[in-house]
Order: structure tokens, then sequence, then C-alpha cells
């Protein structure tokens, strides 16, 4: 061996722990995200107050990088009011206002299951995307997990359990939305989430804060901080970036697989911290979604 190669070793090494520790993290942020959102709506919270607390601080925090890199010049309004509802307060108004009825993992699943299928089917009919046989297969076990969740809802649960799950559904489709014309316009992901932050504040906020149910008083704004470090620095913010550094670290391929695990932090989040403990059929449910996550992202 080299010396070059045995230098080269430990380097290899370290970067690869960096980036599994990286997408780790993402995971445990992301999946702990509708734990936090839930027992947020379900407390003290309505689902405008999440998205304003979100956003307060994710716009804020993201407008110098925003203006400085003079984001607003390579993604017209247009493009930016879209990306802006599909990633941003609508999509985070809708999850919030199903986690109002229905259990933390089931985001995790439904939410996630839906977001993967539609961007799938998306990248087929607009990008021109194939999938190979592996990763429709891949597919096929997420759609199965994500209707074993959906039929417990549907079988013997209250009309709210089942209004919140589909609530789900259509924040899964918007973020599918996103997902697909991110990629068709080809936007940066650093610009695309410094204009869903900097347009959901500017647009979305003020109305929510309008004719929404919106209240800031002294009692409550400890737990306005909290959310608000929650919402808008370490899922907004933190998450994202990494995520992108797993991905460089990795590669694309294997730095995606860490998405896997988000819908058992949810469900697990969900167990210790708000006491819901899943069904046999949610977790049936959950590991179909998992394994159909890592399958679909093989290439």
């Amino acid at each position: 061996m080299s010396k070059t190669e045995a230098l080269s070793a430990p380097d290899h090494r370290q970067q690869f722990l960096i980036g599994v520790g990286a997408g780790t993290c993402a995971a445990i942020i992301w999946g702990l995200w509708p734990v936090i959102t839930r027992f947020g709506v379900t407390n003290d919270f309505s689902a405008e107050e999440i998205v304003v607390v979100r956003f307060v601080f994710a716009g804020v925090l993201l407008l110098p990088h925003y203006l400085k890199n003079k984001v607003y010049q390579r993604i017209s309004p247009f493009r930016s009011i879209i990306i802006a509802s599909g990633a941003g307060a609508i999509y985070v108004y809708v999850s919030a206002l199903g986690l109002k009825f229905v259990p933390a993992g089931h985001l995790g699943v439904v939410e996630t299951g839906m977001m993967l299928v539609l961007s799938a089917l998306g990248g087929y009919f607009i990008l021109n995307e194939r999938k190979s046989f592996v990763q429709v297969f891949g597919y096929a076990f997420v759609f199965a997990g994500m209707l074993i969740v959906n039929w417990q809802s549907f079988s013997g649960a209250t009309p709210l359990v089942i209004y919140g799950d589909l609530l789900l559904v259509l924040a899964g489709v918007l973020w599918a939305v996103y997902t697909v014309l991110s990629n068709k316009w080809s936007l940066n992901s650093w610009d695309a989430v410094a204009t869903v932050s900097v347009w959901s504040l500017f647009t979305w906020v003020p109305v929510l804060i309008i004719f929404g149910s919106v209240s800031v008083t002294q009692s409550n704004i400890d737990a306005w901080l909290i959310q608000g470090i929650s919402q808008g620095v370490l899922t907004a913010i933190l998450g994202l970036w990494l995520y992108s550094l797993a991905v460089r670290k990795l590669g694309a391929a294997r730095g995606s697989l860490f998405g896997a695990l988000v819908p058992a932090v949810a469900v697990l989040g969900g167990f210790i911290f708000l006491a819901e403990v899943p069904t046999t059929i949610e977790m049936i449910g959950v590991s179909l979604t998992t394994i159909g996550i890592t399958i679909s992202l093989k290439r």
C-alpha cells in the first residue's frame, strides 16, 4: 500500500462516518417533527400558529441568504408562490391540522408514502424518469403500507381520524408537487428552502395572523420559543443542512437512504413522548413503508 493510500483510507472512513452521522441526525429531526407538531396542536397551539411560528423563525433567518444571493432573480414570483404553497405554509398548515386528529406515526406512513409514490409518478410522466423493476417493487411496498394504515383508519375509526388521515394524504400531494417541480425547475436546495420560508413569511403568514386563530400572550411565550426553535431552526434549516451534508459525503443514493428512517422515528417518537402506542396493523404498515422506501432508493 502506498503512502497516499494509507493516508487516504482514514480520511475516507472519517468522511463516511460524518455522512452517516449527519444523515441519521437529519432523519431523527424530520421524524420527530410530527411528534413536536402533534404535541403543539393538541395542547397550546392552533394549526395556524404552528405555521406562523415556523416561518417567522425560518423566514427571518433565511432572509439574508435570499437577499444576499439574489435568489429572487433566479426563482420567479410564480414559481416562488407555487413552492411556498407546496412545501411551505399551506403544506405545514394541512399537516398540522391532520396531526390534531391522528397519531404522529400516521404522518410517517401516510404522508411520506403518498409523497414518495406521487413523486415517482410525477417523475415518470413529467420528468421522463424511468424506474427499475426493483424501484417499482419498492413503491408497491410503500403503497401497501399506506393502504394498511388507512384501512385501519377507515374501518371503525371516528370521522375525525378519517379526516386527519385525508389531510395527511393531501399534505403528501402538496409535497410531491414541490418535489417534482423543484426538480423540473432545477432549483438549488438552499435557494428553494429560502424561497419557501421567505415567501411563506410575507404572503401566507400575514393572512393567517389576520384571519386565523393566532394569539401570542406573555403566558405562552416560552411555548412559542420552543416551537419556533424546533419548527423554524431544527426542522426547516438544520435538518436540510444535515441531509445535504450526508448526500455530499456519501453520494445521493446512499445519502437519501436515511429517509427510510423517518416513519420508524415518527412512530417511536410518538410512543416515547406522546404515549401513542402503535397497533399491530400500524407496525406492519410502518415496516412495509420503511422496507419500500429503502428498496425504492436502489438504482
